[in-house]
């Protein structure tokens, strides 16, 4: 990435000067949105979360933000001027301090021209993390960002596993960053909010792509582990790390038939949403 967006200013990587950002050790937050399909499709989406994120550091958001059509312009700019044209993160830092905000963006690109998917599959194990039930952080990857840490840590050592996480009931929430979908014939189930649940942009697009695809939908507050080997396709997503299907659990292993038709749902519904962009 040779262009970074800072403060405004479209600079190159050795034009910015980010001491300053670092002089009264700030405290940074961090958030990133994909890109794809020519645009920023959930760019609105995105805004109403840093709105609530960062009034909760007792901070608004930076002027910029405010002017959607400028933010979009000048992010867009960014991309065009890195020759990032297929899909990719983007990904906003901002830097606070008691007194001021500052902020920095960076972006990095993928090689897929659509939304992420990975064809090998996952194995799964339990954590022994917990999130907790009364959870006040569902849609805040800024708030879950601690367990998530610890929970990826648990897979260090173990190939090409992710961990899915229970709360403290013991009943079935998510996985890293991740909503987890599991699906038994054509119903798609999904932890409810009631269990605590990570909460992504993506998932009610996927509850409501299901549907469309005559399947049936049920948010439940009781899975257990036991029930993940009764599923036939399991699968995370989440708009960073895009659709994760899952290969195996335990002695159990899944296919990816209907995973695959909301995959390929997901992503005419991405492109028509960056059609009204342009």
């Amino acid at each position: 990435m040779a262009y970074l967006l800072v403060n405004n200013h479209i600079l190159k990587d050795t034009e910015a000067k980010l001491t300053p950002f670092l002089l009264n050790t700030p405290d940074v937050y961090k958030h990133s949105i994909w890109f794809g399909f020519g645009g920023i499709p959930l760019l609105d989406e995105n805004l109403e979360i840093l709105k609530t994120e960062l009034k909760t550091l007792g901070h608004d958001l930076p002027e910029l933000f405010k002017n959607r059509r400028e933010l979009f312009r000048l992010l867009k700019r960014m991309l065009n001027k890195n020759r990032f044209y297929r899909t990719g993160l983007i990904t906003f830092q901002f830097f606070i301090t008691e007194e001021k905000i500052a902020y920095l963006v960076t972006c990095n690109a993928f090689e897929d021209f659509d939304f992420q998917i990975n064809a090998q599959g996952l194995f799964i194990s339990i954590s022994n993390s917990k999130v907790l039930s009364h959870s006040q952080y569902n849609i805040s990857r800024f708030g879950r960002a601690a367990l998530w840490k610890q929970v990826a840590a648990e897979c260090k050592d173990k190939t090409n596993t992710r961990a899915v996480i229970l709360n403290e009931k013991e009943i079935v929430c998510e996985g890293i960053a991740a909503n987890l979908f599991m699906i038994k014939d054509k119903v798609l189930f999904a932890p409810s909010v009631n269990t605590g649940c990570y909460c992504d942009l993506i998932r009610p697009e996927i509850m409501r792509l299901a549907n469309g695809l005559n399947m049936k939908v049920v948010e439940t507050d009781d899975l257990e582990p036991k029930h993940l080997l009764q599923m036939d396709e399991l699968f995370f997503a989440s708009e960073t790390q895009g659709i994760q299907w899952i290969l195996g659990f335990e002695d159990r292993r899944y296919v990816h038939r209907h995973t695959d038709k909301i995959y390929a749902a997901l992503n005419s519904f991405l492109e028509k949403k960056t059609e009204n962009q342009r």
